[in-house]
């Protein structure tokens, strides 16, 4: 098997059964981070995608109706023909430049047809001008030039921003104590967000697996936007691996999301949202030991936080795989 049939193989697997459409975006944002990075030129990249997604479709057929919360609604390909995919297939695509980069005959007949539409309508009002006598010409591209005057970051003030009065307050403060201009501020105020926010980009498309579960409760990975994820993924499969093993039901706990939250200290909303995902399993598993809220509440100051060791049941997350 190539390559990229095995990653697509890969992908259809941590797909299962998950239904949140912001866990499937970031699985597939990751293999198309992990076919840009395997191949520089974009004409390159068509070929693994097309594999990846072809495995995708196959363990994920369309159908003709929404039979699965994780299916969405398109018309692309395929005659235009109004179907339901996998979500995945939403985000397995290359950007518009790359696609541009690959050449397909389709794609360039279109763009040399806009660009000709485009160029009949940057003519048009050349050739009226032309028409009309030469004193009138004059006098508009006068006109035009005196209104048009460039506006440029350097002439505006802080109002022009447009921001609420205590954020324009703070800012002018900043300012103040920086002792730089408004468009200097703006420049490195604009550098400083897209720093943070592809860096963010890039962490989604991160792979927690292999990181410690000792050192992914540190601090470390405290912001980390997959952090909460995996820290509950190894908490259930822990809570699930303990129940499993114990021989009275004194000893088992419910995998609610009260536990789960002391387990991984994340938010109850975070958590809330994750278990979405494992609703099924959940349940499933706390029929199974007939287990119920009353079973968490233990006498004798027993916490769950105190009985099952995280750290030492699941040091890290490849034991999951």
């Amino acid at each position: 098997m190539a390559k990229w049939d095995e990653v697509g193989q890969e992908l259809v697997k941590k797909l299962g059964s998950v239904e949140k459409e912001s866990t499937i975006q970031k699985l597939a944002v990751a293999v198309i981070d992990q076919i840009r990075e395997s191949y520089e030129e974009p004409n390159s990249r068509r070929t693994p995608l097309s594999k990846v997604r072809k495995a995708v479709l196959e363990a994920f057929p369309d159908t003709e109706t929404q039979e699965y919360p994780w299916q969405y609604s398109t018309n692309k390909g395929k005659g235009n023909i109004e179907r339901y995919q996998h979500l995945a297939l939403k985000y397995l695509t290359l950007s518009t430049e790359e696609w541009d980069a690959v050449g397909d005959e389709a794609r360039q007949q279109w763009k040399a047809q806009q660009q000709a539409e485009k160029s009949e309508l940057r003519l048009e009002p050349e050739t009226q001008l032309e028409k009309q006598p030469k004193s009138q010409t004059k006098k508009k591209s006068q006109s035009v030039k005196s209104t048009e005057k460039e506006i440029t970051l350097n002439d505006m003030n802080i109002s022009q921003l447009q921001l609420d009065a205590d954020t324009q307050q703070m800012v002018e403060a900043a300012i103040a104590h920086s002792g730089i201009k408004l468009a200097d501020f703006v420049r490195r105020a604009c550098q400083v967000y897209a720093k943070t926010i592809t860096g963010k980009v890039k962490q989604f498309s991160e792979d927690l697996t292999a990181v410690s579960t000792e050192e992914l409760k540190s601090d470390s990975y405290k912001t980390h936007p997959g952090r909460a994820d995996e820290l509950a993924r190894r908490a259930i499969y822990a809570l699930e691996m303990h129940n499993n093993t114990c021989t009275e039901k004194s000893q088992k706990w419910m995998i609610t999301q009260t536990a789960i939250q002391s387990l991984t200290g994340s938010k109850p909303a975070t958590i809330k949202a994750i278990l979405e995902n494992y609703q099924t399993r959940l349940d499933d598993h706390n029929a199974k030991h007939d287990l119920n809220p009353y079973d968490n509440r233990k006498g004798g100051g027993r916490k769950i936080d105190l009985e099952i060791d995280l750290v030492a049941l699941v040091p890290d997350g490849l034991v999951l795989v």
